[in-house]
């Protein structure tokens, strides 16, 4: 099985100078390789290269979007930009506004690789949290946005919350306790108790069909979106910062 040169596109950044990195990618949970992925300057933003291990292009390709796509998600949460990979060089550029972008550094690139690595091997629910996060800020489907960062909180309020009796009686309660631990009291949340159960009602009444893709229903869901996607990333930062340091991230040590 030998290296396959993958290459994509993000329109979204600019840098000013290449990074190379060699490391461990993990091939289908089975093989562990080394890797070079390369980040270039390009005429549209950047390029990435990467050198995966697989029997065809096709799986190449497939290492290459999941194992990159973990960074991708991470930027997407720091910068709280939507980002998309392209397959060719200004694809759909003209389509969108890329005339403001931002200028990554290599410590950026790193550190969100680092992130990601990190998360995988010990945080995997955090990890799967922020790729539902960064779903949510490319989506421009008002359902699928709801459903992508009302993930984000249950995902993660399943697994991090204080266990109490009242917890046992199902994730509503998880998420209450989840927001408690991290956000305090009541009182210093941004928002009232009763917002958490509206949401939780228009969950289960969408996901079971009660509710139909009328103009005023999508109006109506489509406020929710601003407050629920706040909560969402102040979850995930917020957790993230209780057990890491960020800057141990910018360290290199693949």
């Amino acid at each position: 099985m030998g290296g396959l040169q993958v290459h994509f596109y993000l329109h979204e950044f600019l840098m000013q100078n290449s990074v190379q990195i060699r490391c461990k990618v993990l091939y289908f949970y089975f093989a562990l390789h080394n890797s070079d992925i390369k980040i270039q300057k390009s005429t549209f933003g950047l390029k990435a290269t990467i050198t995966a291990y697989a029997d065809s292009m096709e799986s190449a390709e497939t290492v290459a979007y999941v194992y990159f796509g973990r960074m991708k998600d991470i930027l997407s949460l720091i910068n709280d930009i939507p980002i998309q990979f392209h397959k060719y060089e200004g694809q759909n550029f003209r389509q969108q506004n890329f005339t403001s972008r931002r200028l990554l550094s290599k410590s950026d690139i790193i550190s969100a690789f680092q992130m990601a690595r990190k998360f995988e091997a010990e945080q995997p629910a955090l990890l799967k949290a922020i790729g539902w996060y960064s779903k949510g800020k490319l989506s421009h489907n008002t359902f699928d946005q709801f459903f992508a960062f009302w993930s984000v909180i249950e995902i993660l309020a399943k697994e991090f919350h204080t266990p109490t009796d009242r917890t046992k009686k199902g994730i509503k309660n998880q998420i209450y306790q989840s927001f408690l631990d991290y956000f305090g009291p009541m009182e210093n949340w941004d928002f009232a108790d009763s917002w958490l159960d509206l949401l939780n009602d228009k969950r289960n009444v969408i996901y079971h069909g009660g509710e139909y893709n009328s103009l005023d229903t999508i109006n109506e869901i489509s406020k929710l979106i601003p407050s629920l996607e706040e909560t969402s990333k102040k979850l995930i930062n917020c957790i993230i910062d209780s057990k890491y340091d960020r800057n141990s991230f910018i360290h290199f040590d693949f």
